[in-house]
């Protein structure tokens, strides 16, 4: 029996109905008869559907006048997480492409590395094999290797990996899991790290699909000096067969084993073994590390400032206003500690004081209504299934380009891992607090996009480049808020 898109509906009318359309224009309703072949990754709870691989080429609305469109937002985001999520082929030979043999989460006793454990899907994930940014902005700024080549990792770690044959075979080949040298702790332009309830920093690294990458390199964007005119990233939409450029952001912990402060359950968590460079120190070390946050933007035709969607691991941090959940294990919260300030960073960079974490704007009603039903699929295809551990916050999104950097819902967006230090919904033209907000103000000339500023040549860092765009230069020492 062939797999059949399905459209999800759930109907919660007044204070009890709400729409949930599938991000497929082609998706109907079936109900297997019985004696029918049940494919695998089905699932027969009500909303039943068939998850799939193939990312969603933008949003399908109905009865917008009864509910909105953000739940058709959300919805995009949480089919697009699935896709991006599912695992790569083993044999590794074109990035960005799924295992059609395979569901998200993985098949029943597939064993492996990665995927939080035995019994979870071997690495990597679609993202996971996207190209870092990195390897796309070059100094000096030549045209970078292919989008299927081999990424690039740091002396330090070349030198690791060759003394660690295992840790080798995942970075240097393409049978693997890729991009595992995690750079750039310090979260976006408050040049402070996040540290976890074991001292340990949070690791990040940027991906970006072929669909990005074609553009950046066909136009020549790895080099600034050819950032003129009109910069327009790809979008794509239900009509036409177009792909759109799509980023991913993700943060990753070291995961504390038996011994630490705080020892995590590594069955909650979708992890890796990864080559963590030290830019400040030039080490290199070999970490077991767990995905904690993911920022998942895409450009389609009726989203035209793109699609913000974030991610979090579901024990990251309390809601400030309900307060922590008591016997939860929050990986940067600490109840026994009242007296630690909130949402602080660090005094130094050497700090190893966790990070006290709380989230500032609570999960909306509908990402809430969201997560409960992916969720509870997720949980549908394994009872095991790490991705039923990982929550939409929220998904930021403009119908139209104007006015540029002006949400339509939701005012405000932050992930608490990827934005911790700057979670207030305020109001500030100089350091505006949100994805579209901050992206629209500071790269209205780059469609948006912060990495082509990456591009050399530039005499100054990125966030004064980013800041003398509105004719703010930061003053020496002192870290911008944004």
């Amino acid at each position: 029996m062939p797999l059949k898109r399905i459209v999800l509906g759930v109907w919660l009318a007044s204070l009890a109905c709400l729409v949930w359309a599938s991000g497929r224009a082609d998706a109907q309703r079936t109900r297997p008869q019985s004696g029918d072949n049940v494919p695998s990754g089905r699932q027969y709870t009500p909303p039943y559907f068939v998850f799939s691989p193939d990312i969603p080429k933008d949003i399908v609305t109905h009865d917008l006048g009864a509910i909105g469109t953000q739940p058709f937002v959300d919805n995009l985001a949480w089919y697009t997480f699935v896709a991006l999520n599912w695992p790569a082929p083993q044999a590794l030979t074109q990035r960005g492409v799924p295992d059609r043999q395979n569901v998200v989460g993985g098949v029943k006793g597939g064993g492996g590395e990665g995927g939080g454990g035995a019994s979870m899907p071997i690495g990597p994930t679609v993202w996971e094999t996207y190209k870092d940014t990195d390897d796309i902005y070059l100094n000096p700024p030549v045209r970078p290797k292919s989008f299927d080549a081999a990424e690039s990792i740091p002396q330090p770690c070349l030198l690791q990996a060759r003394a660690n044959p295992a840790a080798a075979r995942r970075t240097l080949t393409q049978t693997a899991k890729v991009s595992d040298v995690l750079r750039d702790f310090k979260q976006a332009f408050t040049m402070q790290p996040l540290i976890d309830q074991n001292g340990e920093k949070v690791w990040y690294e940027i991906k970006v699909n072929r669909a990005y990458y074609d553009y950046v390199v066909n136009n020549r964007f790895y080099d600034s000096r050819n950032q003129t005119g009109t910069i327009s990233f790809p979008s794509s939409s239900n009509t036409t067969g177009d792909t759109a450029a799509i980023k991913v952001k993700a943060a990753w912990k070291v995961l504390g084993g038996p011994g630490t402060k705080q020892p995590d359950d590594f069955r909650k968590f979708y992890t890796t073994q990864a080559f963590v460079y030290d830019p400040d120190t030039k080490t290199c070390s070999v970490e077991t590390v767990g995905l904690v946050g993911l920022h998942v933007v895409m450009k389609t035709a009726q989203l035209p400032q793109w699609a913000w969607a974030t991610f979090e691991h579901v024990n990251n941090a309390p809601d400030q206003q309900a307060g922590p959940v008591a016997g939860t294990q929050y990986n940067f919260y600490n109840p026994q500690c009242t007296t630690c300030p909130v949402n602080t960073p660090p005094s130094s960079p050497t700090s190893t004081t966790p990070t006290q974490v709380m989230r500032v704007v609570p999960v909306t009603s509908d990402s809430v209504g969201a997560n409960s039903i992916f969720q509870a699929a997720l949980k549908a295809l394994r009872p095991d299934n790490v991705w039923q551990n990982y929550m939409l916050v929220d998904a930021q999104w403009s119908g139209t380009r104007t006015p540029l950097g002006v949400p339509a819902q939701p005012k405000f967006l932050a992930n608490t891992t990827q934005e911790t230090y700057l979670q207030q919904p305020v109001v500030d033209t100089g350091s505006p607090h949100g994805c579209i907000n901050c992206h629209g103000t500071f790269a209205a000339n780059k469609d948006l996009d912060f990495q082509l500023f990456k591009a050399y040549p530039h005499s100054k860092n990125l966030a004064q480049q980013i800041l003398s765009g509105l004719g703010r230069v930061r003053p020496p020492g002192r870290a911008p808020r944004r």
